[in-house]
């Protein structure tokens, strides 16, 4: 019949052909190293009728209940104090002989905080999430929308220009001819007026020279 020791939530099973040490030295099948606790503080054994602990001569002592113990037999759950008798090292053992057993461990559980086992409907529960997460991950995105295209805008049509009747073009030129001959005619009646002015200027001037020089003449 194995024993399970828990110790800070954590669970060891010494089986019956074993002796466990318990202490801070490194050779110790559940070590504590804290002050107050010796390299060889206790021993758990199984003596063919049932387990025991037994203080390995600690310093400072193995505690059940409140008294300081030599050798007490385990016959249930139970909860062993090391270093003092209250604020000790809490160290529970649990015989594991059948039925007992689911029992103490779901006390040892509570008394240290433990979490249980999610009860099945909650696993039941969970696992109809997680399967309609993996389904809602695995349904395809629907693709977006395309937005109507904007109607193509119409083709600009290039009107035709009606051919001009060659009549039509040649009284055309007729006139543009006449209009030109006019202008030249009106810049060589203005270059001759400019000419004309030009000379009668040229006149009046030498004349006056004439004048002026025999009037010098005379007056000498």
């Amino acid at each position: 019949m194995p024993l399970k020791v828990v110790h800070q939530g954590k669970e060891t099973v010494v089986e019956d052909d074993a002796t466990a040490l318990i202490g801070s030295d490194a050779s110790s099948a559940i070590r504590i190293v804290r002050p107050g606790i010796s390299r060889r503080h206790a021993l758990v054994s199984y003596d063919g009728t049932g387990w025991k602990v037994e203080d390995a001569g600690s310093r400072n002592g193995t505690f059940i209940d409140g008294n300081r113990v030599t050798v007490s037999m385990i016959d249930d759950s139970t909860t062993a104090f090391l270093g003092h008798p209250t604020d000790g090292e809490q160290v529970t053992f649990i015989p594991q002989n059948g039925a007992d057993t689911a029992a103490s461990s779901e006390a040892v559980m509570e008394e240290f905080d433990l979490p249980a086992s999610p009860p099945q409907a909650a696993t039941t529960a969970a696992a109809a999430t997680s399967a309609a997460d993996v389904a809602t991950k695995q349904t395809p995105k629907q693709a977006p929308k395309t937005p109507p295209k904007a109607p193509a805008a119409a083709p600009t049509r290039v009107q035709p220009v009606a051919p001009v009747p060659a009549s039509t073009a040649s009284s055309s030129s007729d006139v543009e001819l006449a209009q030109l001959s006019a202008a030249i005619r009106d810049q060589i009646k203005a270059v001759k007026g400019l000419t004309w002015s030009v000379w009668a200027m040229i006149a009046v001037t030498a004349a006056l020279i004439v004048l002026t020089l025999f009037v010098g003449i005379l007056s000498n």
